[in-house]
């Protein structure tokens, strides 16, 4: 009986943590490089729209190896348009404790840097650090042999 209980609680232990190899293990650049689909949440913006309002953006980021990126993305803004195919470009920066800060410029004339936690090989989270416009996200892997097949099964 105690065999089980020891057993059952590193199960529990390793699921919760990972594995000591993932535990003890570095991030960087080459970990992330690939491509990348996003999602906010509903943000405050104040891009000098005529309403200072709440916003959300939908896109793909491309991450090379050197951490450089660039993708585009659409957004809603309140009591306004909605902004297609923003394009935008900047660069990753990885720390080894899976912090880092994502630097970039938009087609619409705005840059910013955000702070990101790599939580695995296929998620990240972001958040500005502007605050003026408050942003958090998600960002997902997109598995290469899926693209254009609608579906991503990691």
């Amino acid at each position: 009986m105690k065999r089980q209980a020891l057993a059952i609680t590193a199960i529990a232990f390793f699921a919760l943590t990972g594995t000591p190899s993932e535990a003890n293990a570095a991030c960087s650049i080459k970990d992330i490089a690939g491509k990348w689909i996003f999602a906010t949440g509903v943000g405050r913006q104040s891009l000098g729209f005529p309403s200072d309002g709440d916003m959300t953006a939908l896109g793909t980021m491309n991450i090379e190896r050197d951490g450089s990126l660039s993708g585009t993305f659409d957004a809603t803004v309140e009591d306004f348009a909605p902004l297609l195919s923003v394009t935008y470009f900047g660069y990753v920066q990885v720390n080894p404790d899976c912090t880092g800060t994502i630097t970039f410029a938009t087609s619409a004339e705005s840059s910013r840097t955000d702070s990101i936690a790599i939580i695995n090989r296929r998620e990240i989270l972001g958040m500005s650090q502007d605050p003026a416009n408050l942003w958090t996200y998600q960002i997902r892997r997109i598995a290469a042999n899926l693209v254009g097949h609608g579906r991503d099964s990691d």
